[in-house]
């Protein structure tokens, strides 16, 4: 893991910034635009650089909130580019399931960060979480379906009808949170509705 380096004083005025924390466990961390880069810097130490010319993929994705929050879902932004990756979020962790809803700000950035990156060629305007993101949330509920629909069965033939009907419980929540969260194939955006 390359170590955090003192952001160095700017040469450039900065285009636009968004403060974000993705857990109450997790420094506050303030994601800025350059004119030629995007940083993520924490407590004023540089985290992340990337060079807006490496820039390869801008994804956007609709992923559950955090425990606690009052928003059912939040739009994630990720960056990535010679080989690094900065993700940022409509929602922001004040502290101990407690969160802020940004979208406001989280949309003029979006529009700021789409704006520098209009005229660049070669980057993939991606909608949809990453695979690996899906997988998380899937394979566990894909698992609950499975073990609810073995209890379920179990019980009703053995005569435990209340412990089927806690398998078949089991069964149906985790059938459809797997359903929710199934893989799917991503599909490009058009960066000009952010523009």
């Amino acid at each position: 893991m390359a170590r955090s380096r003192k952001t160095p004083a700017a040469s450039k005025t900065q285009l636009d910034s968004l403060d974000d924390c993705r857990s109450a466990a997790s420094p506050a961390r303030q994601i800025i635009l350059w004119p030629d880069r995007l940083e993520e810097t924490a407590e004023g130490t540089l985290v992340r650089r990337i060079a807006l010319e490496t820039i390869e993929e801008v994804r956007l994705s609709v992923e559950p909130s955090g425990i606690g929050a009052k928003d059912a879902a939040q739009i994630i932004c990720r960056v990535s580019g010679g080989g690094k990756t900065i993700a940022f979020s409509s929602l922001r962790s004040t502290g101990i399931l407690k969160w802020e809803n940004q979208a406001d700000r989280f949309a003029v950035f979006l529009r700021s960060l789409h704006g520098t990156l209009t005229d660049r060629e070669g980057v993939a305007y991606i909608e949809g979480a990453p695979l690996t993101a899906r997988l998380k949330a899937f394979l566990p509920a894909l698992l609950i379906a499975m073990t609810g629909v073995a209890i379920a069965l179990w019980g009703l033939t053995a005569g435990q009808i209340i412990t089927g009907l806690i398998g078949l419980v089991l069964a149906v929540a985790g059938g459809y949170s797997a359903w929710v969260f199934r893989p799917m194939a991503e599909k490009p955006y058009d960066p000009a509705k952010f523009s």
